[in-house]
């Protein structure tokens, strides 16, 4: 299959500034979409839009507060400007640690509007635009630990649980419209996110090689890898893939623990 689907068409990836976000963005350029980056951090958004121009694809950043209602309404705004909006990948998110009671409801109400409130932004004000270009598709980007759950991450988990569950009710209430929705459930993946993780545990290279050894593949994954599944749910060839949480975790969530 050609990419004719994807060239020229806008393509919004929230958290694209970095980690699975920023490889999502630079592997939809690559086959030609523009991508528009959504994210707060300026700094590492512009490096990654220079980035996919020197390598002759299309992108533009847009600072973008993802919690913010107003912010999200004048990211709608300004990526229509550029072309069909089609695809989204809602992947802004952050690792927080802690239990029922050692979690601070300030931690708890800031992981949830990160994690998960700003997909409902995001979906609310582009949904309607993707259905205006006769469809499309957006990803979600969960977590293994919404479907399995470590120790210590009680409003993490909730989150993603959360996200899997919005993917279900979005998935049936816009695939008659040719919009399709699914989420990735990633497995440990190596980026600023995990690193930063690792290096509450010890050194950051002994503790990911001990991490990877977990994962039946005998190690963690690239963002780059997320990214190509991302693109095949966005994609013609999975447009019977409804609602669904697509698990990528090296074996990970398959142990009998």
């Amino acid at each position: 299959m050609n990419n004719s689907w994807i060239s020229d068409k806008v393509a919004i990836i929230t958290g694209g500034a970095s980690g699975i976000g920023q490889a999502i963005a630079v592997e939809a350029a690559r086959m030609g979409a523009i991508s528009v980056i959504a994210d707060i951090d300026e700094d590492k958004g512009l490096q990654t839009t220079e980035f996919i121009r020197k390598g002759g694809g299309q992108a533009h950043f847009i600072k973008t507060d993802v919690t913010d209602t107003k912010a999200v309404a004048k990211l709608r705004a300004e990526a229509k400007q550029l072309g069909a909006i089609k695809y989204l990948a809602n992947s802004a998110g952050l690792q927080t640690y802690g239990t029922v009671d050692s979690t601070s409801e300030q931690s708890w109400d800031k992981t949830m509007d990160v994690n998960l409130k700003s997909m409902f932004l995001v979906s609310q004000e582009i949904v309607p635009e993707i259905r205006s270009n006769e469809g499309g598709g957006i990803v979600l980007i969960s977590s293994i630990q919404g479907l399995r759950c470590q120790k210590n991450v009680l409003a993490y988990a909730t989150a993603k649980g959360a996200v899997i569950a919005m993917t279900r009710s979005m998935g049936l209430d816009h695939a008659s419209e040719g919009i399709y929705v699914n989420c990735i459930c990633p497995g440990s993946i190596d980026t600023p996110l995990l690193r930063y993780g690792a290096s509450q545990h010890g050194p950051v290279e002994a503790v990911l090689e001990e991490w990877g050894q977990q994962h039946p593949i005998g190690r963690i994954g690239t963002a780059q890898e997320i990214a190509k599944t991302a693109l095949f749910l966005w994609s013609p060839n999975s447009n019977f893939i409804i609602g669904q949480a697509i698990v990528a975790d090296g074996g990970l969530g398959s142990i009998i623990l």
